[in-house]
């Protein structure tokens, strides 16, 4: 479905507090990426920068749960990523001067949404249409 062109547009101001928004969590995903990375690299068994030579050193429960640990490691990792790039997407988005702009009806996105999502390309109306 192809968005209706709305007149309206966020204030400069207004854009400027969304990318600041933005740039924020960025931020925050950022550093959470950075700690993700390091449990799935399982870093926590380096010692002295020497990696312990056999996973035998350990109990089989614990290479078990430290096998689990590093993939739910990877899907949180996989999952914030995703949320990086949506954050990426809606910077894009306000340097075009498309931000806060539903792409399906085109008209603006209260701000207590963008401010709850700030990478939402979609008023609430039209991201819960079909949904039932």
């Amino acid at each position: 479905m192809e968005a209706k062109t709305s007149k309206k547009k966020w204030s400069p101001e207004n854009l400027e507090y969304f990318k600041n928004l933005i740039l924020k969590q960025r931020e925050e995903s950022l550093k959470e990426i950075k700690r993700l990375e390091s449990i799935a690299r399982n870093d926590d068994n380096l010692q002295n920068n020497t990696m312990l030579d056999s996973t035998y050193a350990y109990h089989m429960a614990d290479v078990g749960t430290d096998a689990q640990e590093r993939e739910k490691a990877f899907l949180w990792l996989s999952r914030e990523n995703k949320y990086l790039s949506y954050m990426n997407t809606a910077l894009d988005r306000i340097k075009n001067g498309e931000y806060g702009m539903c792409i399906e009806c085109g008209k603006m996105i209260p701000k207590e949404r963008l401010e709850e999502v700030p990478h939402t390309q979609h008023c609430v109306k039209c991201k819960n249409r079909g949904r039932k």
